[in-house]
């Protein structure tokens, strides 16, 4: 038989094996010895639990079994946690339940406990909610600070019970005050949201610190987390991290992320990568989905870790399987970018529908792009509507932005400019810098909001100053048009640049022409050219489109027609209009390409049904004159019409001609003809500017006046036109509505001359020899195809933030 050994202290009830010096838990020098028929139920208790302490599994087990044996509820309990958690023999946790229920039949409040435990989780016996809130509700009552403890959880999470947060709160702190410290943890939580109780961060404080004294892991953690954010106390990295690394060293796996999230960053601690790389792999090592997340992240941006974007996936998709909904989306976007796992638009959206499931804003708004761009699903404009309004009612910027977006082009919703502007100013109010950029938009314009072009101008300053592109962008064009603030063009360039550096290729092209025309910095075509072609390399068609140009005239480059049409050709591809009616002029002339009267017209006629006005003039010269088309003077003035009432000078002054002429039209009307000939020479069209003054100077359609002759003939001569300054030196020779001058009548002959005008050469002849004067000429026809110049600026709406 073996002896065993008793503290004679009363108090203490310590029993060894061996006799010892000194009672290792009162410090007493007297024993008993004992013989094992002598031992009590509460001294195999006691062998057990410093077998526990000194991890002798075995011995611990066969103690408990002694106590068990002799029907003691503490023994009987102990022995069924040894079943139920595996310590000494193999797990059997059916055994273990029947163990609980014999203890609990004594009324042994913990082993209640531990029954009502197993019925919640289905361990040993079938989930049963109703069983165990029985279990823990008597526990509660007799003052058992664990059974109280778990009562509160069934009522925060609605187990057997309608969830009730006033309920859970009110068993928490009986439990708390009983000094439970994950009772004072969780009253914490509810003190520190509001939750069943009224809010109050500094008695949160006061509870997680009960918690984190008497060693409570998560207690520490949370009154670590409120030294961070400093709610209720005041705000101390160093605190924060003392009590994370505490939890931590408790290996709390929510603790070793926070304190790894303090060494990443620097917050409190010496930014060591490697240091959070151990921490967050030990999280990971306990199978928390956040330390899987975190050493996603770390191998994904090689941070203390060689950069391994499968490494990362394959973390992520750990994460993930645990029902982690940033470690899903994080995935998602893996397989979107087929960056460590093979590129899979479905695979992506299946991980982002997971995310999103649980509630994850991001993960909404991704998948809601998905179906709003048919990646991985199949295209529904109206399901993503859904999904970016469900994030946008989490207050996600993202998913505010998306909604206004969605009212302001009828993305899945019914147009609504009000709601557009509504949803933006909440996505402006919740920080988002491109939702300020396009509320900004809707007052330039007055959709949905009073028309401001002061608020405009302000709001684009602050998505601007927020790093914002397209609102510098924006800006820029308000001070370089002097609208809600004062014009400045030295302002302007500096905003294009801005955004231009950004990578913005509106800006950049904007830029380029303030370059070009040496508008508010010096004027450089070499910088043009570079920002005209950083746009294009980033298939800006504008940017392609002015690059042709560029190329075409040899401004700040070599002139080569055949680069300029290869520019023209994909800016055309890319949807710019102008690009197709420049295509036309290259065809029709044999530039860069071989000469195709036929491709001209298809180019011409393409953009002239896009509604170009310069497309529709070219294409009614082809149809004039029947060139790569069959002739036909109706629908050469048709096209012409079409045009001018568009607002297109060169087709005004053509119309006048048809009007005029009575070519293609119904009758001839002189009167029409001035109409437009006016409206033509009004934009700064010198031949229609030449043709009024004829009219003038004959009296047809318009009272006839040498003086206004003279003043249209003013308007073409000064503008360079060969015609307008023949026919104003010929006024001057004659002494026509101008005194008669004969040295300016030649200097007007001469330089008409220089273009090889052969009237003014026949007049300077005239003139040398003492000639007889002739009768001016009679008005020109129709003006041929122009290479036109490239467009300034104008905005393109954009997605996220430009202009609409």
């Amino acid at each position: 038989m073996m002896d065993f050994y008793r503290c004679e202290n009363p108090d203490c009830g310590f029993v060894a094996e061996e006799e010892p010096d000194i009672c290792p838990r009162c410090g007493g020098t007297f024993f008993t010895a004992l013989a094992e028929e002598e031992m009590t139920a509460s001294d195999w208790v006691n062998l057990g639990n410093q077998a526990v302490d000194e991890k002798r599994e075995t011995d611990a087990l066969a103690a408990y079994q002694r106590a068990a044996a002799l029907n003691d509820p503490l023994g009987l309990t102990n022995l069924g946690w040894c079943l139920e958690a595996g310590v000494g023999v193999p797990a059997d946790p059916k055994q273990a339940v029947m163990l609980y229920a014999q203890a609990a039949e004594q009324e042994y409040m913990p082993a209640l406990t531990n029954l009502g435990y197993c019925y919640t989780y289905g361990i040993g016996v079938e989930t049963d909610y109703d069983k165990a809130l029985k279990c823990f509700q008597k526990g509660a009552e007799q003052g058992f600070p664990r059974a109280q403890f778990l009562l509160a959880e069934a009522y925060r999470r609605g187990s057997g019970v309608e969830p009730d947060e006033a309920e859970a709160a009110k068993w928490y702190q009986s439990a708390a005050w009983l000094g439970y410290p994950g009772a004072q943890t969780e009253l914490g939580r509810c003190l520190e949201f509001g939750e069943g109780v009224e809010q109050d961060v500094e008695q949160a404080v006061k509870w997680y610190t009960a918690a984190a004294e008497q060693g409570s892991a998560p207690g520490m953690c949370c009154l670590g987390f409120m030294y961070e954010s400093g709610r209720g106390v005041e705000q101390s990295w160093e605190t924060a991290v003392d009590w994370y690394r505490k939890a931590a060293d408790k290996g709390y796996p929510r603790a070793l992320c926070n304190l790894a999230w303090c060494y990443e960053h620097g917050e409190g601690v010496k930014r060591d990568f490697a240091e959070a790389v151990r921490l967050y792999r030990a999280a990971a090592d306990q199978e928390y989905p956040r330390g899987y997340l975190c050493l996603g992240l770390c191998y994904e941006r090689g941070r203390g870790v060689p950069a391994d974007k499968a490494a990362a996936a394959e973390f992520y998709r750990k994460a993930a399987e645990q029902g982690d909904e940033d470690g899903a989306c994080c995935l998602g976007f893996m397989y979107e970018c087929g960056e460590g796992v093979e590129q899979s638009w479905e695979s992506a959206a299946e991980w982002y529908k997971r995310a999103a499931a649980g509630g994850l804003s991001r993960g909404m708004c991704n998948l809601a792009w998905c179906y709003e761009h048919g990646k991985g699903v199949e295209k529904n404009l109206e399901e993503s509507f859904t999904w970016y309004k469900r994030a946008a009612d989490q207050g996600d910027p993202r998913g505010l932005f998306s909604v206004a977006r969605a009212y302001d082009y009828g993305i899945g919703a019914a147009q609504d400019a009000e709601e557009a502007a509504r949803w933006y100013q909440k996505a402006a109010d919740a920080g988002s810098a491109p939702a300020i950029c396009d509320l900004g938009v809707c007052y330039e314009r007055g959709e949905g909001v009073p028309q401001s072009d002061e608020k405009a101008a302000e709001l684009y300053r602050k998505a601007a100053e927020m790093g914002n592109a397209p609102g510098m962008c924006n800006l820029g064009f308000m001070y370089e048009s002097g609208r809600g603030v004062e014009q400045s063009w030295e302002e302007a360039v500096k905003w294009y640049s801005a955004a231009a550096q950004q990578g913005f290729s509106r800006a950049m092209c904007n830029l380029a022409w303030c370059y070009e025309t040496g508008s508010g910095v010096e004027e450089n075509l070499t910088r043009a050219v570079h920002w005209y072609r950083k746009a294009a390399e980033q298939d800006d068609p504008r940017g392609m489109f002015c690059l042709g140009l560029c190329c075409k005239y040899g401004k700040g480059m070599e002139r080569d027609d055949v680069e300029a049409a290869r520019w023209y050709q994909r800016a055309a591809d890319g949807g710019y209009l102008r690009a197709l009616c420049n295509l036309g002029v290259c065809y029709e002339f044999g530039e860069g390409v071989e000469q195709s009267l036929e491709q001209a017209v298809d180019f011409y006629r393409r953009a002239a049904e896009k509604g170009d006005p310069a497309g529709q003039c070219n294409l009614g010269y082809m149809y004039e004159t029947g060139r790569g088309v069959e002739k036909s003077a109706l629908e050469a003035a048709r096209l012409y019409k079409l045009s001018a009432e568009a607002g297109y000078p060169r087709a005004m002054c053509n119309y006048g001609y048809c009007c005029e002429s009575g070519q293609g039209v119904a009758k001839k009307d002189p009167a029409e003809a001035a109409e437009w000939y006016r409206k033509a020479a009004e934009a700064g069209d010198a031949t229609g500017a030449c043709n009024l003054g004829y009219l003038y100077e004959t009296g047809e359609g318009v009272e006839q006046s040498w003086q206004n002759a003279v003043f249209w003939y003013n308007h073409a001569a000064a503008q360079g036109q060969a015609r307008g300054q023949y026919l104003l030196g010929w006024c001057y020779e004659h002494g026509k509505g101008v005194d008669a001058s004969e040295e300016r009548a030649r200097e007007l002959y001469e330089a008409a001359a220089r273009q090889d005008y052969q009237h003014a050469v026949e007049a300077l002849e005239r003139l040398k020899s003492g000639g007889k004067p002739k009768a001016s000429p009679k008005p020109e026809g129709k003006k041929p195809p122009e290479k036109k110049e490239r467009e300034k600026g104008g905005f393109l709406k954009s997605i996220f933030g430009g202009k609409k």
